[in-house]
């Protein structure tokens, strides 16, 4: 069924008008099903569908999900992690969107973007068999006659530890780890509800000068040609990875992966510069806060309210707790200000898991950084 001479339709008219009106979307499958009609040269429609998936956001569902993974691998023994953040963008998945000719890969079931664990996994091989190949006198990458890179011989045992033995070898084995799939972090404010700013897809336009190239129709190129625009879905923001196996192989192969997102970078495109990755101190501490807020409340520890509350709070918002805000500070633990026991239970807490704040507070001259200071010493 056509609607015009070139337009095919790709969808019924009672579900086009249900696409229309929907206020919050599965990013996955409006990749995969979105797609009303099939347009030759100009494709208004499919620049219309990719800024409605670049428009979707997290929803309370993904944060619930995203805070049980972390709560599940992070700071456990048979667990090694690492957060990056995207330095630009990603391309991960382009050939998932069927029709759109374009897609991303993302979670069954919540829609947002994910990184599976075979592609980590296989980039990190990646790296790591060209840091560990064979090279000749001119200090060049050796390859067999497949062109695959020859490692090491006294290498291959870690590589066979950290991914496997290959298929097709006598002794094939799986890796010691397992590597699993990442999971895009979602953006939440300082009272752990999710940002408004939430923003993972976004659209991207990738110029190509000769598309008979990449049609296997060699021709000469000349510097006077138009590029031909050809609109992409990518990713944007911050991921979280993890790898699971024995600490001290998991701990080993995470280095490895932080070497790899930044120096190799992970996806499509990267001789265009997508899919590098940059290490955040903000971004580890925001996690380090978020695996404590969701830690479950010991009930028989009275003190284990206040360690959750003071975990997540970052020095500067501490100093606004302990001064200006200390009132309602005190209402939400529960406690009456006016409680010596109370204060001390508090200030306990605060030396117990704040020292390097408090040594810090003891020489800031603002007027809440001294009155926090004083509360802490009246009751130290």
């Amino acid at each position: 069924m056509t609607a015009g001479e070139k337009d095919t339709v790709l969808m019924r008219d009672n579900l086009c008008e249900i696409i229309q009106k929907i206020d919050s979307a599965h990013a996955g499958l409006l990749m995969q099903r979105g797609l009303r009609k099939w347009e030759e040269g100009e494709k208004p429609t499919k620049k219309a569908l990719i800024d409605t998936i670049a428009s979707v956001k997290p929803n309370e569902l993904y944060l619930l999900a995203f805070n049980r993974w972390l709560g599940a691998t992070f700071n456990k023994p048979t667990f090694a992690t690492a957060s990056a953040s995207i330095d630009g963008r990603l391309f991960t998945g382009l050939a998932l969107g069927g029709t759109l000719e374009t897609g991303v890969m993302t979670h069954h079931a919540y829609g947002m973007p994910m990184i599976a664990g075979s592609s980590v996994k296989g980039a990190v091989r990646s790296y790591v068999e060209h840091l560990f190949a064979k090279r000749n006198e001119n200090n060049q990458i050796k390859y067999d006659k497949d062109g695959q890179v020859i490692v090491q011989d006294d290498k291959k045992p870690i590589l066979d530890i950290l991914f496997g033995a290959d298929s097709d070898d006598d002794n094939a084995s799986a890796g010691y780890l397992i590597w699993h799939d990442a999971w895009w972090i979602p953006k939440v404010s300082s009272k752990m509800e999710l940002s408004a700013d939430n923003q993972p897809f976004v659209g991207e336009v990738v110029t190509v000068h000769h598309q008979k190239d990449y049609q296997g129709e060699w021709v000469e190129a000349w510097d006077i040609e138009s590029p031909v625009p050809n609109q992409q879905i990518a990713v944007q923001g911050d991921f979280y990875f993890c790898i699971e196996g024995d600490n001290d192989w998991a701990e080993f192969a995470k280095d490895l992966l932080d070497r790899m997102l930044k120096e190799q970078g992970l996806g499509a495109k990267g001789s265009n510069g997508y899919g590098y990755f940059i290490s955040d101190k903000k971004l580890d501490g925001d996690i380090e806060k978020r695996y404590q807020n969701s830690k479950p409340i010991d009930p028989t520890n009275p003190l284990a309210l206040i360690k959750k509350e003071i975990s997540i709070l970052d020095d500067e918002q501490l100093v606004e707790k302990l001064s200006k805000g200390i009132n309602k500070f005190f209402n939400d633990l529960q406690f009456n200000k006016e409680d010596e026991s109370d204060c001390r239970k508090v200030v306990q807490v605060l030396v117990e898991e704040r020292s390097d704040f408090i040594d810090k507070l003891s020489n800031e001259t603002g007027k809440n950084a001294q009155k926090a200071y004083k509360f802490i010493e009246k009751y130290r």
